[in-house]
């Protein structure tokens, strides 16, 4: 009976596991400390310790999401459309990032002027011979959107000799220069400051594509007993919390110059999809 009863007092008594935060590393930025004003109002909303935890890959960020390892993330769009139709995942609050950043977040299909391919067209005939290089897995800019324009033409990253994974923006355009790929797939700003800096470098490379704008990805939260994602949607929301979006918008360069939340609207999102 004693036994019985210090085991009821212990399973009371003992601490909650911490909320999990989450998003995925990129070498650019420290998100650790990006996230950690919004793990204090995740904190503060659920009356929970918290912990923050990146993952390697948007990919492996929406695995462990859909997995029910993390409760609150900021993402990509790449990680959100492969994780919203995951059971309880919701956007609860997008960074409202102004019109100019917003415009220039695209992606494009970068290739050598030596290569003798002067548009999409000539790639599939020839994808045996290419090196093909992108940022890395779930990379909305500089993986998903190039992939999915390929797919137009009935090619995918796949059908390539080589499929390189830069691990960032800059090095996937780098390989291009050096000669180690043929094709490139990465964000347009890298692009458009090699063109600024070194115009002659630049003239060395021809555009094959460019993406219409994309957003950038919302904040998430799994929905279950233990997290109160109304109260932390409305903190995020509430006008209070414009440090805490300054701070995140500093970790995405999709997101630079934001400084309030906004609500999630489905409609800007609907036109993407993880196929």
């Amino acid at each position: 009976m004693i036994f019985a009863f210090l085991c009821v007092l212990l399973a009371h008594s003992a601490p909650e596991p911490p909320l999990v935060v989450a998003s995925y590393s990129y070498p650019a930025f420290d998100r650790s400390v990006a996230l950690a004003p919004m793990a204090d109002v995740v904190g503060h909303a659920a009356g929970r310790p918290v912990k923050i935890v990146l993952f390697d890959t948007p990919d492996a960020l929406s695995d462990a999401v859909c997995a029910g390892q993390v409760d609150v993330a900021m993402t990509n769009l790449g990680a959100w459309v492969t994780m919203r139709d995951c059971a309880g995942v919701n956007a609860i609050a997008v960074l409202d990032t102004p019109p100019t950043v917003l415009d220039r977040y695209r992606g494009v299909l970068l290739t050598r002027a030596d290569t003798g391919i002067s548009g999409l067209a000539d790639l599939s005939a020839r994808t045996e011979t290419l090196r093909y290089s992108e940022v890395l897995p779930g990379s909305t800019s500089g993986a998903l959107v190039q992939a999915a324009q390929l797919r137009e033409l009935g090619v995918t990253p796949a059908h390539f000799a080589a499929r390189l994974h830069a691990g960032t923006h800059d090095k996937s355009l780098e390989y291009l220069l050096a000669g180690e790929a043929d094709i490139a797939a990465l964000a347009e700003n890298p692009w458009r400051s090699l063109q600024e800096s070194d115009p002659a470098r630049a003239e060395t490379l021809r555009l094959l594509w460019r993406s219409d704008p994309l957003p950038p990805g919302p904040v998430i939260c799994r929905e279950r007993e233990a997290v109160p994602c109304a109260a932390i949607g409305n903190a995020l929301l509430d006008a209070a919390a414009a440090a805490t979006a300054e701070a995140l918008a500093q970790g995405w360069m999709e997101t630079e110059g934001a400084e309030r939340f906004r609500p999630y609207d489905e409609a800007v999102y609907a036109p993407f999809t993880s196929h």
